[in-house]
């Protein structure tokens, strides 16, 4: 899997909230920009949003909001028995894939994120004055259980800002230990729409982000009409695959009978992929899970045998690594969708500057899966801070299901965690080189977005496996 990441959006993005008044209602309407292609209006506080100005701000800033850090103003008052928590520190636990033996530092950039985050917190003072301690779990892909155990065996207060391939693994776990979650991004349905789980970025499986679709769909009309895919034979692709055939259709998508899937391990030998998908007639093909080696490989073989048409994936496939990687120009016709500010562009954007500068000072690697972690501990961070001198599990919760405005201090377009609702917002990159090329819209630091390009999705197994209730809660693993 290299050190790209595993999808987002999720985009993404990417991604599970609980709603506001009672805590689970997940059914309003979803977010929807208020400045259709401007990445500029940024939430700055628990459901408000405000644009950006150039006034000197009272307090250190992240992007276009303060940070939700600092000194206590009066002595807290926790009495020691909330889980993780005292007057003067705060235990939280996160974690990657990074030990995976198939690719190692496998979306390290999350963690790196998180460190530097919280670093930097507590040089501002911590949490109302109590200071963050980061614990690391590694699931190394396939050892999501035991990572998730020992969260609930540390006595951590959350799990903030992982992100973990097989999160579905985790559930009955996480639920068990009554554990609450803001993540990097989600996977499976169980945990997108799992209780008490959050997210910056949001990923619903019964709603998707689909404005790329229209995009490609305008930029190329006939390639739309028969697209092939191919997808790793393992949950975490699959389910993108299928939101993906039941969303594209409503925007003049069509898809031939190349619905294929390979070996997630690797193939010896890409070629019988490429050949099946030159009989079909595809003048398109969507690709689901990691750039390299995996696309790479079959890109080049696809070149070899004479296979040119455009290939269409997720915003995983944003990263140095990957773009760096196409040396011979197999993957220059390679399109991928952000809701984020690309690093290229991060002087017409204040948060995506702050995110890098920050993390290069604290000698971690800048990605895009790192933005999202940087979104989630700041949304988790907000609704703390919010509790005061008392700090409770209850209470955050609370205040996140309150938050329905949100980007990240600036990192993204704004989507609604508060209510398990996704962006209407997107950019469109190709790979051209060993860099990233923006096609539409064409503004530099812009996003396009429409409220019609948020879709229902419904039909697919693994909503089926979810069994959603009347709020939109997981009930797969519930004790009921």
């Amino acid at each position: 899997m290299g050190r790209s990441q595993v999808r987002l959006l999720a985009i993404p993005v990417v991604l599970a909230l609980l709603g506001a008044g009672c805590g689970k209602n997940r059914d309003a309407a979803p977010a929807a920009s208020a400045a259709p292609t401007s990445s500029t209006s940024t939430s700055n506080s628990v459901g408000a949003t405000t644009p950006r100005t150039d006034a000197k701000p009272a307090a250190p800033m992240f992007g276009d909001a303060p940070w939700p850090c600092g000194k206590a103003t009066t002595p807290n008052t926790d009495s020691g028995t909330e889980p993780g928590v005292t007057k003067d520190a705060i235990r939280i636990a996160g974690g990657d894939d990074a030990g995976y033996v198939g690719s190692p530092g496998l979306n390290h950039e999350m963690s790196d994120a998180m460190k530097a985050m919280v670093s930097r917190c507590n040089d501002l003072g911590g949490i109302n004055g109590r200071v963050i301690t980061f614990n690391y779990f590694d699931a190394k892909i396939f050892e999501v259980a035991a990572a998730m155990q020992g969260v609930c065996d540390g006595n951590n207060f959350y799990l903030v800002g992982q992100g973990w391939a097989f999160d579905a693994q985790q559930e009955e776990i996480r639920l068990k230990c009554k554990m609450p979650s803001v993540p990097t991004y989600s996977v499976s349905a169980a945990f997108a729409h799992g209780k008490d789980v959050f997210m910056g970025v949001p990923n619903p499986s019964d709603e998707m982000s689909a404005g790329y679709y229209a995009q490609l769909a305008t930029l190329m009309p006939e390639a739309v009409k028969h697209v092939a895919t191919l997808a790793g034979a393992f949950s975490a692709t699959q389910e993108s695959r299928d939101k993906v055939l039941a969303a594209a259709p409503q925007f003049g998508w069509s898809f031939v009978d190349a619905k294929l899937e390979y070996n997630p391990a690797g193939e010896a030998d890409w070629t019988p992929f490429v050949k099946q998908i030159k009989d079909s007639g595809a003048t398109m093909m969507y690709w689901s899970g990691t750039c390299l080696p995996g696309l790479q490989l079959f890109a080049q073989t696809a070149k070899a045998n004479g296979l040119d048409i455009p290939i269409v994936t997720d915003a995983n496939h944003y990263s140095a690594q990957c773009a760096g990687a196409n040396t011979d120009g197999a993957l220059n016709n390679v399109y991928v969708r952000l809701t984020s500010i690309p690093f290229e562009e991060a002087a017409t954007n204040k948060a995506t500057q702050d995110f890098v500068d920050l993390i290069k000072q604290k000698g971690g690697d800048v990605a895009l899966l790192g933005t999202q972690s940087a979104s989630s501990f700041l949304l988790w961070a907000t609704a703390s801070s919010e509790c005061g001198a008392d700090l409770t599990r209850a209470c955050v919760l609370a205040n996140l299901a309150k938050i329905t405005k949100w980007t990240g201090h600036g990192l993204h377009a704004e989507d609604n965690p508060g209510q398990n609702h996704p962006s209407s917002c997107n950019i469109v990159l190709k790979i051209e080189g060993t860099g990233y090329k923006r096609v539409t819209p064409d503004k530099a630091g812009t996003f396009e977005c429409k409220s019609s390009w948020v879709v229902p999705i419904t039909g697919t197994p693994a909503l089926a496996a979810a069994k959603l209730d009347a709020n939109r809660i997981s009930q797969q693993f519930s004790a009921g």
